[in-house]
């Protein structure tokens, strides 16, 4: 029997069918919500206590509901992703974010789930695993990049302001370890692949540090 709001919402008579419709929808487009963030709270707390009905609302549109309780997030992952249109930068940056983030957190230097990793680092990194630059000056791409790894919900740009001098540095957010998976990472390697040039990346040094 498919999920039928309605009878959710008169037999516990706080949301409304709206509330559950809504939090649905927004999943559906944020990918992943996460308890900490204080605009997607209500719509993960909602998620995380009926993860039964969404579960099955998200079977029917091709996704599986990952629901994280110890990061406290929820993701909307994909069954059969297509990574057919994403560009090769952002592929390469996705496949980099998650390989620093499972270095961080095998190093034991997450803060609450999350990686801060400073630009130079990142810079680094992305050097190294991929035998390109990132486009650092000007950094107007570069924040492109990372605004994409925002709506994905994997990664966002943090501005801090060290007296008076201004710096940037990236969070890598704990449900990237939902979205960037041991499948998604292989089709990821593969269309990095298609798109490269001859002497451009080894996939193998984009493996998460997976050997």
């Amino acid at each position: 029997m498919s999920v039928n709001w309605h009878r959710v919402a008169e037999r516990q008579g706080t949301f409304t069918v709206q509330d559950f419709q809504r939090a649905a929808l927004r999943l559906i487009v944020d990918q992943i919500l996460y308890q900490a963030n204080a605009k997607q709270r209500v719509d993960y707390d909602l998620i995380a206590a009926y993860e039964k009905e969404y579960t099955e609302v998200l079977d029917l549109l091709g996704c599986k509901l990952d629901h994280n309780a110890r990061e406290r997030y929820v993701a909307a992952v994909p069954t059969q992703p297509d990574v057919s249109k994403i560009p090769l930068m952002h592929t390469l940056l996705a496949l980099v974010l998650r390989k620093l983030y499972d270095h961080h957190m095998n190093r034991g230097s997450l803060n609450a789930g999350i990686a801060g990793v400073s630009l130079s680092e990142l810079e680094t990194a992305f050097k190294e695993s991929t035998g390109r630059d990132l486009p650092m000056k000007p950094q107007t791409e570069l924040m492109a990049m990372l605004d994409a790894m925002k709506r994905w919900g994997i990664a966002r740009a943090v501005k801090a302001d060290n007296v008076g001098e201004v710096t940037w540095y990236v969070e890598i957010l704990p449900g990237i370890q939902s979205l960037i998976t041991e499948r998604s990472l292989a089709m990821l390697k593969a269309h990095a692949e298609v798109l490269y040039e001859p002497d451009g990346v080894n996939p193998e040094d984009t493996d998460g540090g997976r050997r």
